[in-house]
């Protein structure tokens, strides 16, 4: 509605006169009805907003997702202003004010709800972005703060364009000044906008996450301490930070050794040429009982269990010893690989047998 804003004293006289037309209307027992409900919903708002929340948390519960203290007390005092935000609209609806009056209440009355909805989503980025970090939703653990920030910047946009809307604030000419300052901040950035779409690949994929030891094709070796929203910071063995674009990871094979279940041992037991072969075979059968007995390897059906003569070289007879150990911890396969050598010195001297090494012979021609 169109307000002729050049003789205000007449509007409001109008104004005044339909104002005291419509509370000469309202009916005193409509009024007491709406007063006594309002009253009555205004003292339950806790119990009504409590039993809301509760349904929520009982629906996600069905998703494995429990909400914190925090988030219940916020969804808690969003659903207490809602739930009385709806009973004024009742009554509103109830006593049909006038239309300058009504427009002015409704907007109002809009504007406190949108402001509740999207205080609360403003408020609760941060626990919300914080689940990232729960094994529960992703084992991905990430630096959560750049999300958080693009998410309550989200939320005061929305929630601004929204206000402006409920009290018809035309827009379109800002929505379109933003929309090419838009195009041309996608153009400036479009690195940044890569290694965040990269970014979000990796936790997608859930490659690896801070903590864990990667290599970098082939190449750098290093532990991930923080995924940001350009790039990811891994220290390497050296304990030199890099800061790796994630477009670049995002492209690179990575492997992942704290994701390894195992590890695996493989080596091959030289023995003298000169060895008979029931020395040869008593050292097979040696090392194939301690890898029974020993319980430091995984005996599992999928497990490789290689232990066999396999080569007659230049210099040796060659065991191929090949398995797979009980873990994928680094000190413990450090301890067996160490109990393991001393325990083929033993089952080669056991067997009266000799360890190869390569050698060479020179001959020296000298003067007659």
């Amino acid at each position: 509605m169109k307000i002729d804003t050049r003789n205000w004293p007449e509007l409001l006289q109008q104004t005044g006169d339909r104002l005291n037309d419509w509370m000469n209307s309202i009916n005193p027992n409509d009024l007491i009805l709406c007063v006594f409900g309002f009253s009555v919903v205004f003292v339950l708002r806790k119990l009504l907003a409590g039993g809301s929340v509760r349904a929520t948390q009982s629906l996600l519960s069905q998703f494995s997702v429990t909400l914190s203290e925090e988030v219940t007390s916020q969804l808690e005092k969003a659903s207490e202003i809602l739930i009385v935000t709806f009973a004024v609209y009742l009554a509103l609806q109830v006593f049909h004010p006038p239309e300058l009056v009504g427009n002015f209440l409704y907007r109002g009355i809009s504007s406190v709800a949108i402001i509740a909805v999207f205080g609360t989503w403003f408020q609760l980025s941060g626990p919300f972005a914080s689940l990232l970090r729960s094994d529960k939703l992703s084992p991905v653990n990430v630096e959560t703060d750049w999300i958080q920030r693009i998410t309550q910047f989200a939320v005061l946009l929305f929630g601004l364009t929204s206000l402006l809307k409920v009290w018809q604030v035309d827009i379109a000419g800002a929505l379109t000044g933003v929309g090419v300052l838009g195009a041309g901040l996608a153009i400036a950035t479009q690195d940044l906008i890569r290694n965040l779409v990269a970014g979000m690949t990796n936790m997608s994929e859930k490659r690896f996450k801070t903590g864990d030891a990667i290599q970098v094709d082939g190449q750098f070796l290093g532990s991930v301490k923080r995924i940001d929203l350009r790039s990811t910071l891994v220290v390497g063995f050296d304990q030199i930070p890099r800061h790796i674009p994630n477009s670049d990871l995002s492209n690179s094979v990575v492997l992942n050794y704290s994701e390894m279940i195992h590890r695996r041992i493989m080596l091959n037991v030289p023995l003298l040429l000169t060895s008979t072969q029931e020395q040869v075979e008593a050292v097979r059968d040696g090392l194939q009982y301690y890898h029974q007995t020993c319980g430091d390897f995984d005996l599992s059906d999928d497990a490789p269990k290689y232990i066999c003569v396999s080569n007659l070289g230049a210099s040796s007879i060659d065991i191929f010893f090949y398995v797979r150990t009980t873990g994928p911890n680094y000190d413990q396969y450090l301890q067996v690989k160490e109990r393991l050598t001393l325990e083929i010195l033993n089952i080669v001297k056991g067997a009266g047998a000799t360890l190869a090494y390569p050698t060479q012979t020179i001959r020296l021609d000298g003067d007659a």
